[in-house]
């Protein structure tokens, strides 16, 4: 900051002029000028307001008020314990029968309900917080040990003022905004009800509470406090697993359960299935929400819980379960045409279509072997798998090429070609018989996905992230087409003699013949990446000729069995060492869109 330099008057009086006094006097000014001139630009760079004492006074105090009170917190505190005191006042004039149970009770639950009442008119949240914090001490406590122990409440009436209860604690909890309470409310509430439900051995009075409070929170908690809906969901279905397990129990219901009927255990396990997936569809359908962990969660739960009880109930009473698959087929076909609005869009929908296309995958992997026969629904899940792989390509969508090959071994596993297969490579009288119908059917539908899937030349990203799926499906076409040239040789060769040393020799050619094709067909197309099924193959081989040809094989058919597999081992790895084939299909120079899943 520059200054001006002020020199002291000099004692020599000669100096002593009017105009060198003038002189130091202006420059004096022009330096109080320049000091004002600095002040100035200072206090322009950086303002610096001016706050009154009363201001700065007020706000310490409002935080200071904000902070909890020691001596108001041990006041209500106190209150609480008076207001316990008055519920034990009423327990105690129960006690000396001076009040009717009824009426004891009847004046306990309004006591308590007079206090959450007063909770909605507390000035302070804090003093909402204590006087519903006594309403929750004294009811829950009062309805189980009305039920439990003294057994004046019949379940029925038990649970209804049970879901009474948790509604007007909630509802104050919801009103004055506090959190804590309502997780206090809603885990007291299910706390006792699983006691009273096991206590009494009543399940369907309170499973009722639990399901009501399960699809409630689910609806009002939708981005505030949503952590509830864990419990509540939880508590439904472990009462439902419950319930189906001894409606399904061996031998029958247990005694002390003997009011559980089939039917009714049914309607209930159907209708956790029914609240919950339906809230979660109506849902993402409407407000075009994405499922989270959540819905995830709960979906397979309600799965395993709701629809695996009622189909073991169904199974166990044999009351028949066509009607039961012939919904989860219609629920099956309802959630693809869920899917469809979302299969368009791809920003902020993808989400959606996973979920609904996995939940009608699931509905008709689940409905359709109950509602139809075996080889038909083998039939049908071949048909889906096709078509599952022609959308998948046509649209980018590795989720639905997922699904073709969940469709496609369903099918091989439904009509017994699976089976077949293994008694082919594995049984010591080889296979017993030609395939099914539907097995044929699921053997053509793998061979047919592989060859689509290669005639359609995706583009590189679909084929890097489905190319696990393809190489699978690849290897169960080979085994299915490996087992019909067995069972074709054995048939030829050995004319309906068993002869292991024959059949083992038929097998270790069949194994290293395919081995040679995989690793030929690994070089002509490195798409699906074929070559990784050599080397496994050549180890079972190895495996296989050493157990079981050198166990029961002659001269002749060992011969055979070296033969064959010195070739492979000679040809394979050459095959493997050729340089691949360009994998260039007639629009490899298009763009591709981008893949969803």
């Amino acid at each position: 900051m520059p200054t001006a330099e002020v020199f002291p008057p000099e004692h020599n009086p000669a100096d002593r002029t009017p105009g060198s006094l003038e002189a130091r006097l202006a420059s004096l000014t022009e330096a109080v000028a320049r000091l004002e001139a600095r002040v100035a630009s200072l206090e322009s760079t950086s303002p610096q307001p001016k706050v009154p004492l009363e201001t700065v006074l007020a706000s310490t105090t409002a935080e200071t008020t904000d902070l909890p009170n020691p001596v108001r917190t041990m006041g209500l505190i106190g209150r609480v314990c008076l207001i316990l005191g008055g519920g034990t006042f009423i327990r105690s004039l129960v006690d000396a029968q001076t009040l009717p149970h009824g009426w004891g009770i009847a004046l306990g639950l309004a006591y308590a309900a007079t206090w959450a009442l007063l909770a909605l008119r507390a000035k302070q949240p804090l003093d909402a917080a204590f006087h519903a914090l006594a309403s929750i001490l004294l009811t829950y406590p009062l309805i189980a040990e009305s039920t439990v122990r003294f057994g004046i409440l019949e379940p029925g009436l038990a649970a209804f003022l049970l879901l009474g209860a948790t509604c007007l604690h909630g509802a104050v909890a919801w009103r004055r905004d506090l959190k804590g309470i309502l997780w206090t409310t809603t885990m007291a509430s299910l706390g006792s009800g699983l006691a009273m439900m096991a206590m009494v051995r009543s399940i369907e009075p309170f499973l009722s509470v639990f399901l009501v409070l399960g699809i409630a929170t689910l609806w009002l908690t939708q981005g505030r406090w949503a952590g509830l809906r864990w419990p509540t969901a939880l508590a439904a279905d472990l009462a439902v697993l419950v319930l189906t397990a001894l409606a399904a129990w061996s031998g029958g219901t247990p005694e002390i359960y003997r009011t559980i009927t089939p039917g009714r255990s049914m309607g209930f396990a159907l209708a956790l299935v029914v609240l919950y997936v339906g809230s979660f569809a109506w849902r993402m359908l409407k407000q075009r929400s994405g499922p989270g962990a959540f819905e995830v969660a709960q979906t397979v739960l309600v799965f395993l819980v709701g629809f695996g009880g009622a189909l073991r109930i169904a199974l166990a009473t044999g009351s028949g379960a066509g009607p039961l698959g012939v919904g989860s087929a219609l629920a099956g076909l309802g959630c693809y045409a869920a899917a469809i609005p979302f299969a368009a869009e791809r920003e902020g929908s993808r989400a959606n279509f996973r979920y609904f296309s996995f939940l009608g995958l699931t509905f008709l992997l689940l409905g359709g072997p109950i509602a139809l026969p075996l080889q038909v629904f083998a039939t049908l899940a071949c048909a889906l798998g096709l078509v599952a792989m022609v959308a998948g390509l046509r649209q980018n969508r590795p989720v639905l090429v997922l699904q073709s090959s969940l469709y496609l071994f369903a099918g091989v596993v439904a009509s017994g070609l699976a089976a077949w297969v293994l008694r082919a490579f594995l049984s010591p009288a080889g296979p017993s018989a030609v395939p099914t119908l539907g097995g044929i059917l699921s053997l053509g539908g793998l061979v047919s996905s592989v060859l689509i899937f290669l005639l359609r030349r995706p583009s590189m990203a679909l084929t890097t992230r489905v190319r696990p799926l393809i190489l699978v499906l690849g290897a169960a076409a080979t085994g299915g087409l490996g087992a019909l040239v067995i069972q074709f040789c054995a048939g030829a060769f050995l004319a309906g003699a068993p002869n292991p040393g024959t059949l083992a020799a038929i097998r270790t050619g069949v194994l290293s013949a395919l081995a040679i094709l995989l690793a030929w067909g690994g070089r002509r197309a490195p798409a699906l990446e074929l070559r990784w099924l050599v080397y496994p193959l050549m180890t079972v081989t190895a495996l296989k000729f050493l157990l079981e040809d050198l166990a029961v094989g002659r001269p002749l058919t060992l011969f055979l069995g070296f033969m064959c597999f010195g070739a492979t081992l000679m040809l394979a790895p050459r095959l493997l060492k050729m340089p691949a084939a360009p994998d260039k299909g007639p629009d490899d120079l298009t763009p591709k869109p981008e893949v969803h899943p």
